[in-house]
């Protein structure tokens, strides 16, 4: 009976073999080895090949492949403890080859992959920003370092093929402060990797002016007019005004969508008893409480 296979399937399955054989495998031997048919190795490996996760070396008529330098399966089931260790390592030491190679490692070793994002890079983050405040990082260090964060998150987007498998369940973020942009990013991908057709619309502190709400809604409108479903749209801030402007803003879609919307803030804590005030649905002070909320009324409206 022909089997279909997933990408991760056959990624861990040569993965394995190829950890295991340092001197390569042509693409008839992993496919022996592996009991796939040698076509469907041939398709996988050349996604691989893109992906950076092997290299090819031609010998003769045949191809050799061998995993790319750095990368290998972690042990099963993942310390998530000890890659955050290493990771932060890596990333205070600007070796951001070794940071991006343990992440794409990570991912490649399992199959919980917004775990990378909770367990590993938000803490990581968090960190940064603890060390800053104590006036133990500067502001040029700490700039640098969450940059790197950023391209990672880039990294996990574009490395890690997601799949949009909730199809009623849809979301935008949107920061309008400069120190929220990273979580909003973040957000945005952790709701991804758990299905939600979900994006960052990117940071709007600078264009923010009389007209912008007419501007936005207009966006929005563009994007989710034809969509049903529920709809949440994140906006983070630290900056009161900016939070009002962009809650009020995004109120009157409530009546314009097909969908069911909910506006959720993502802001300091001290803020986040506001909601009411400011015009948002729910507030939340930290990334995973706002995620796990989306998650509650994704199950909800099911």
């Amino acid at each position: 009976m022909y089997h279909r296979y997933t990408l991760d399937e056959v990624k861990h399955k040569i993965m394995s073999l190829l950890q295991d054989d340092r001197a390569g495998l042509s693409g008839i031997e992993i496919a022996e080895k592996t009991g796939i048919n040698r076509m469907t190795i041939t398709k996988y490996l050349n996604i691989l090949l893109t992906l950076g996760l092997v290299k090819k070396k031609k010998a003769g008529p045949v191809n050799i492949w061998y995993l790319e330098s750095g990368i290998k399966d972690l042990e099963f089931p993942i310390n998530y403890v000890e890659v955050q260790q290493s990771f932060i390592t890596a990333i205070f030491e600007n070796d951001n080859e070794k940071s991006n190679r343990l992440i794409i490692s990570a991912l490649n070793s399992t199959f919980d992959k917004e775990r990378i994002l909770s367990d590993v890079i938000l803490p990581t983050f968090n960190t940064i920003n603890e060390l800053y405040d104590r006036g133990r990082l500067g502001k040029t260090e700490r700039v640098a370092l969450l940059t790197g964060l950023s391209e990672v998150i880039d990294l996990i987007k574009f490395s890690s093929p997601l799949e949009t498998t909730r199809h009623n369940a849809h979301a935008m973020f949107v920061a309008s402060s400069e120190d929220k942009i990273f979580l909003a990013k973040a957000g945005a991908l952790s709701l991804r990797m758990l299905g939600w057709n979900s994006n960052y619309i990117g940071s709007v502190e600078e264009h923010i002016d009389p007209f912008f709400d007419i501007d936005f809604q207009r966006y929005v409108t563009k994007v989710w007019g034809e969509k049903k479903g529920l709809m949440i749209l994140g906006i983070f801030s630290s900056q009161e005004s900016s939070l009002r402007f962009m809650s009020l803003a995004a109120n009157p879609l409530k009546t314009k969508l097909k969908g069911q919307l909910s506006i959720a803030l993502l802001t300091p804590r001290e803020l986040s008893g506001m909601q009411e005030y400011i015009g948002a649905d729910m507030a939340f002070s930290e990334i995973q409480s706002l995620v796990d909320w989306c998650e509650k009324e994704y199950r909800k409206y099911k």
